[in-house]
């Protein structure tokens, strides 16, 4: 009798765990809040690059001899922190943000394509994202659609994969989800 309980619960555990995907558990955990963009600053990003450095050590982990692969990423991490350095100047997009449910928040991307006056959307987790989104969810109080929870899920999970990547298979496998998953 208490094998056939055991047997029970392990498939009530396992049908509750296909009914709720790993994405889920990561839109539970992200806080996603809707407002107003107020203003843009073009700020200075320090001498660190991260966003150059990372693009970097994706494409330096792509070259070079196998058997040297975290040189490489080194390499190609200073080479992408140059690049974009030139390109940018060490510059980022601060964006201020007025929430619909009160109060305000600042939020620091290398996303310039959002605009003062953009309805957007924070999600704040383990990573944070920046996304325009429609201007209904700005006008009034909304609940949060599921597809909204859905997407900022698949951000933070994406996130999650390019920070503990392995192989440089997983890099850019990863580095693509991100930009395809958190830049819509």
């Amino acid at each position: 009798m208490k094998i056939n309980l055991m047997k029970i619960s392990l498939l009530i555990i396992g049908a509750a765990m296909t009914c709720f995907p790993i994405t889920s558990l990561y839109a539970q955990s992200v806080t996603i809040q809707y407002g107003t963009v107020e203003s843009v600053q073009t700020i200075s990003k320090g001498s660190s690059h991260a966003g150059g450095a990372l693009a970097g050590g994706v494409i330096g982990a792509m070259i070079g001899p196998r058997r040297h692969r975290g040189l490489r990423v080194l390499a190609g991490a200073g080479i992408g922190a140059a690049v974009q350095g030139s390109a940018t100047s060490g510059t980022q997009q601060q964006y201020t943000v007025s929430l619909v449910s009160g109060g305000t928040t600042i939020i620091n991307t290398e996303l310039q394509d959002i605009r003062i006056g953009d309805c957007v959307s924070i999600e704040q987790g383990s990573y944070s994202n920046i996304r325009r989104i429609s201007s209904v969810h700005c006008e009034t109080k909304t609940q949060t659609p599921q597809h909204h929870k859905s997407s900022s899920g698949d951000c933070e999970k994406a996130k999650h994969e390019l920070t503990n990547a392995a192989t440089d298979e997983a890099t850019t496998m990863a580095a693509k989800k991100v930009r395809i998953l958190c830049e819509d």
